[in-house]
């Protein structure tokens, strides 16, 4: 196995690790009290918790392909781009509690004795800067694997 095969084998691990095993098992593990608070505020921890299973997966699951394929092919560039399009909605659902169409405003109701206590957090400039930071990844990406593909040419050719 090439050296790059063996990393994405333990990456994706890593990954389905912390973003599909811990999830999972989180509820589990998280007093009754600190539950009965979330689902009294309407926080869908389930339905978070399932979201951030599914972008885990996915992510894994892109990793294991990106280091099974050629640099220098398509599937790889196309693979890298899928990989930070999943940064950016792993970064909506996480800063939008669980609610992708909100695109990072967070709203949660608190109800203690008889108060109502309505927390609103905008949180949207983090989502700018994860589109930036994104969109120089994706740019990034493209000139690593036009980098590889004109290097994987042939001796006297120019790759087109």
């Amino acid at each position: 196995m090439a050296k790059n095969t063996t990393g994405a084998i333990i990456s994706a691990a890593i990954t389905l690790v912390l973003f599909v095993g811990i999830p999972y098992m989180l509820p589990q593990y998280l007093p009754e009290n600190i539950l009965q608070s979330v689902v009294d505020s309407g926080f869908d921890l389930d339905g978070f918790l399932t979201q951030i299973m599914m972008i885990g997966a996915v992510t894994a699951a892109l990793t294991l392909v990106k280091g099974f394929v050629d640099e220098a092919s398509v599937i790889f560039l196309l693979v890298s781009i899928a990989q930070n399009v999943s940064t950016i909605a792993f970064t909506v659902i996480l800063l939008g509690a669980g609610n992708i169409a909100s695109l990072g405003i967070t709203e949660m109701n608190i109800e203690l004795e008889g108060l109502t206590s309505v927390i609103v957090m905008d949180l949207r400039v983090f989502i700018y800067f994860t589109l930036l930071t994104v969109a120089l990844k994706v740019i990034k990406s493209y000139l690593e694997w036009n980098e590889a593909r004109i290097e994987s040419a042939p001796p006297g050719r120019i790759a087109a």
